[in-house]
């Protein structure tokens, strides 16, 4: 199965808004303008996260690895990192999870699961 493109990009975007928030008060000597993700700036909260995400946007990104039951865990655990990130850090910051996990689940209904070959015989 394959999964939406854009999905791996939506985590590569979180990857990259999750560690320039985490880096930020290092490099610029002050807070991230942007509120919404601030929290990601106490590095207990935010190399975790940005950790999390970099998993999943390497596992989204190798199609190899796009098997049906994969991407349900990966939908799963991006609705999970969903309610983190919106407990810890705020909704605005936890939106691309949800996005991820509703496309990928949208489109594992769309998909048929495969019959086993048993099945395929006995119904002729």
């Amino acid at each position: 199965m394959k999964s939406w493109n854009g999905n791996a990009l939506l985590a590569w975007l979180a990857v990259l808004a999750f560690a320039a928030a985490a880096l930020w008060p290092r490099v610029f000597e002050g807070d991230i303008p942007l509120v919404g993700l601030r929290a990601l700036s106490d590095l207990r909260i935010g190399v975790p996260l940005s950790l999390a995400a970099l998993a999943m946007a390497v596992f989204l990104s190798v199609p190899a690895w796009a098997s049906r039951d994969g991407l349900l865990v990966c939908a799963g655990a991006s609705l999970c990192l969903f309610a983190v990130v919106a407990y810890a850090v705020g909704a605005s910051a936890a939106l691309p999870f949800a996005f991820i996990g509703g496309n990928i689940l949208r489109e594992s209904r769309a998909a048929r699961a495969r019959s086993s070959p048993l099945w395929a015989e006995t119904i002729r």
